[in-house]
């Protein structure tokens, strides 16, 4: 464990806190803003939408920007235009519609983090020996968790208390604070790539090259990214737009509580990166999709909550123990997933195809959020087969999950086995709440 914890690998968990508790709070708080102000989960799915639109398209050019351009500059100066975004935002307040700015800044937001994401993931490999890969995993996703679980709670309660505009404050600082730790602290070994196109071509070329890979080399990693898709668009989309609903607007509770739910969320993810972090290499990524199903499992409660008269407080417990294990879950499934694709991927291809896994298995994030925006609104006041039927299409995907693993993966998997293919290191990634890859 000493050389896992050497001075480069805690230098960027170290700036991870500040910037993911910035990132947290403003996705946390912003469209619950939007919420509150119009009363319309419809409106709410669109804003979500449009936001994660950006995501998903220059995700794939942050994986290049990662393998290419030096980490700790790119990273630096991301903090820097979050921090500038969220003084824009407090600047131009009273003066331009609140929803409009929170729109932008949403976009803005998700837009910097396909890029930064990324790129931190291409960093913590050469930060980290191979043997400790499951193990950085864990960690980096547990800080993730952290940062998600006191994010929304600090943002519920400010946001309850005094609005949105103290919030972004607090985002804001956050930003800036990452920004000077990067600068003063952060060391990342790079070595520059030289070009031999323009830009267009080598973004091209190198993403063409990540999905021949994943086509090619290893087809069960891209179909279980595709199956990780379906999660998305089901499990997460209904929790994303689901929750802020059901805590606010169903069950009539201030805006604090939504941020508790928030925290419970984290709080799952957080016990699912301990778990995996104890039991390590003892997993097994054939037998991962159990974790699927128990997450999908996890919505009866919601549905009991939705369906049955109740006090409300005791509706709020259930819901809070069912996002604890739908998150605890899904994590415990991501890290194993993603540690193989650690394993598993070239040095010169890691960062590339991290991110084109990420917006391959979020593709259809916006399409779900929509759809739930619309059944939420429609079906107000019936929506139990919303739940049930979210569950059952989860529990068809945690099937065919298992069943591409098994036919899918060596007896003997890398991860497991130590293996020390030549020319490839680790990757470590994070687990952001809204997704399950």
């Amino acid at each position: 464990m000493a050389t896992l914890f050497n001075r480069s690998f805690v230098s960027v968990i170290i700036v991870q806190i500040a910037s993911l508790f910035g990132d947290a709070v403003l996705r946390f708080a912003l469209p619950l803003y939007v919420l509150n102000v119009t009363g319309s989960a419809a409106l709410m799915g669109a804003v979500s939408a449009a936001a994660w639109l950006p995501y998903l398209l220059l995700t794939p050019i942050g994986g290049v920007a990662a393998d290419r351009v030096n980490k700790r500059r790119i990273m630096a100066s991301l903090d820097v235009l979050l921090a500038l975004t969220c003084t824009a935002f407090l600047a131009l307040d009273g003066t331009v519609d609140l929803i409009g700015m929170s729109i932008c800044a949403l976009i803005i937001l998700y837009a910097v983090q396909s890029v930064y994401q990324p790129t931190v993931q291409a960093a913590v490999p050469f930060t980290v020996p191979r043997e400790s890969v499951v193990r950085a995993t864990a960690i980096v996703s547990q800080i993730s968790a952290l940062s998600g679980l006191v994010g929304p709670v600090i943002g519920g309660l400010v946001f309850g208390l005094f609005g949105i505009e103290p919030v972004v404050m607090v985002a804001g600082a956050a930003f800036a604070l990452s920004a000077a730790l990067i600068v003063a602290f952060v060391r990342i070994p790079f070595q520059r790539v030289e070009r031999e196109q323009g830009i267009v071509r080598t973004v091209l070329g190198d993403l063409a090259e990540s999905l021949a890979f994943l086509r090619h080399e290893r087809p069960v990693i891209l179909k279980t990214i595709f199956l990780v898709a379906g999660i998305n668009v089901t499990v997460s989309a209904f929790i994303i737009i689901g929750t802020p609903v059901t805590v606010t607007q169903i069950l009539g509770l201030p805006n604090q509580f939504m941020g508790f739910a928030e925290g419970a969320l984290a709080l799952g993810g957080l016990a699912g990166g301990v778990a995996v972090g104890a039991l390590g290499n003892r997993l097994s990524l054939r037998k991962a999709p159990v974790f699927l199903l128990v997450a999908a499992l996890s919505l009866v409660p919601v549905a009991v909550v939705l369906g049955v008269p109740m006090d409300a407080m005791a509706a709020y417990g259930m819901l809070l123990a069912s996002l604890f294990a739908s998150m605890a879950c899904a994590t415990m499934f991501s890290i194993q997933a993603i540690s193989f694709i650690q394993m598993e991927t070239p040095a010169h291809l890691v960062g590339k195809v991290i991110a084109l896994a990420m917006s391959l298995a979020n593709c259809a994030q916006p399409v779900g959020q929509l759809v739930y925006g619309g059944l939420f609104d429609a079906l107000r006041g019936n929506l139990v087969p919303v739940a049930i039927g979210t569950m059952l299409v989860a529990f068809a995907i945690a099937g065919l999950t298992y069943r591409v693993l098994k036919r899918g993966l060596p007896e003997e998997e890398p991860a497991a086995a130590e293996a020390s293919a030549e020319g490839r290191v680790p990757m470590v990634a994070e687990i952001p709440r809204e997704r399950l890859l």
